[in-house]
């Protein structure tokens, strides 16, 4: 009796699980919603530290259920063990409730790589989770779990792979970003001096940087200089992050083995006496989160690029001619060796 007490008690276990199981089966099946996101980039090798261009496409498919709740595509950047190196969220152009079955939409964005002690392939995974609450979009595609799409494979490479910088006076140290720790960024003085590796071919450069634009006397300008002769003059309109990249010849490179980069203000600010930040009494120009240059030839056709033209630059006094080779640039993009822990932007 006590057997066939203890055989039916474990069939009906048996049962209750398979029909958990079979529940769980059903709750976790969703219906597809009949939209093909797509990942393209300007280049599938890519070195640490570097910028890349990704197009973006979503195919609502005349099949495709409307979207009535905003959502935020979420990249994942994953390595060959699958933990998440990286991403690029953020919401789609145009918001998806403006998404119609039946059309398609791309958009192209730049990604600047951080540097992790990481080379090798990795998986991209995107999709659309919702603005507060809600499930993330059953996309149409192979889903790798939780609803994240495969959708291609890059390729890391070492960070030695770009173009070396040496950067040399008018800078400030590292700070970390209040929103976002693991963002650094760097305030220049009125002038800063950087110098490249010169490839003898045509080079583009990225910017990406801003600058507390209420706190000058006038409207800053910022110039962009190629020795001193070739480069572009951008009027800093708010205190907006921008992005430029600027297209430089090799024949404005010049014969030397090495090419100085400069960034010069119309004019710079002090904190303190701004009442900005009562101690914090460092002349301040510009800050910088991304200073990149490639050559041109591997980067294919990025979009919103302009070419250098002829600038004036007021000559550099001699102690900011003086090279200081920095090791940590090389290693993270940046133009000092350490971060100021805690340090806010002025």
């Amino acid at each position: 009796m006590k057997v066939g007490r203890s055989w039916k008690t474990w069939i009906a276990v048996v049962a209750a699980g398979a029909a958990a199981a079979a529940g769980c089966g059903r709750r976790q099946t969703a219906e597809v919603n009949d939209i093909v996101p797509k990942f393209e980039v300007n280049r599938s090798r890519a070195p640490l530290g570097s910028a890349i261009e990704i197009t973006y496409t979503w195919q609502v498919e005349p099949t495709a259920k409307k979207l009535t709740q905003d959502h935020r595509a979420f990249v994942h950047f994953v390595d060959s063990h699958g933990v998440m190196l990286f991403e690029d969220d953020h919401t789609p152009v145009p918001q998806v409730t403006a998404w119609e079955p039946g059309k398609t939409y791309s958009y192209t964005r730049t990604k600047f790589i951080p540097v992790y002690p990481y080379v090798g392939d990795v998986d991209v995974r995107v999709g659309l989770a919702p603005v507060g609450k809600g499930e993330r979009v059953m996309l149409k595609g192979e889903d790798a779990g939780l609803r994240e799409f495969k959708v291609a494979k890059i390729e890391l490479l070492p960070q030695t792979e770009n173009i070396f910088p040496v950067y040399k006076d008018g800078w400030h140290s590292p700070e970390s970003s209040p929103q976002n720790p693991s963002l650094e960024r760097t305030w220049t003085k009125k002038d800063a001096l950087m110098s490249f590796k010169n490839p003898k071919k045509d080079v583009i450069i990225y910017l990406e940087a801003d600058t507390n634009a209420k706190a000058f006397d006038a409207p800053p300008v910022l110039t962009l200089a190629v020795n001193n002769k070739t480069g572009l003059t951008i009027p800093i309109q708010n205190s907006e992050v921008f992005l430029r990249k600027i297209r430089v010849k090799a024949a404005d490179l010049g014969p030397d083995e090495w090419v100085d980069l400069r960034l010069s203000m119309n004019q710079s600010f002090v904190p303190k006496l701004k009442g900005v930040n009562t101690t914090d009494d460092r002349e301040l120009g510009l800050l910088v989160y991304h200073l990149y240059v490639a050559e041109a030839d591997k980067l294919g056709n990025p979009k919103d690029v302009v070419d250098a033209g002829p600038v004036t630059v007021a000559p550099l006094v001699a102690a900011t001619t003086t090279t200081k080779a920095s090791p940590a640039p090389a290693v993270k993009g940046k133009p000092t060796p350490a971060p100021a822990k805690g340090s806010k932007k002025s």
